[in-house]
């Protein structure tokens, strides 16, 4: 009796194509959400995972030693001067 219906259903093109379209959009809904939750993850860890220290420094870096006065003064001019 199971396989006489499990025949029939399969021999119906109109079941065959509803179950294959849900197998599809559960596929698809599956790796969306996946996706999703890695990116949300990726972008609040970028956000909130490091201190402010680190996002906003001070510090002046360059390898041009004969520089770091000009680059101080620009900052100090940029931030008091310039308000």
């Amino acid at each position: 009796m199971v396989t006489s219906t499990l025949g029939q259903a399969l021999s119906n093109p109109k079941i065959v194509a509803k179950t294959a379209y849900m197998g599809i959009c559960l596929f698809g809904t599956y790796h969306l959400t996946k996706l999703s939750f890695a990116l949300l993850t990726t972008a609040l860890m970028g956000r909130f995972g490091k201190p402010q220290l680190v996002r906003e420094t001070s510090k002046i870096w360059t390898n041009n030693y004969a520089a770091i006065p000009f680059i101080w003064g620009k900052k100090f001019a940029k931030r008091n001067i310039m308000k």
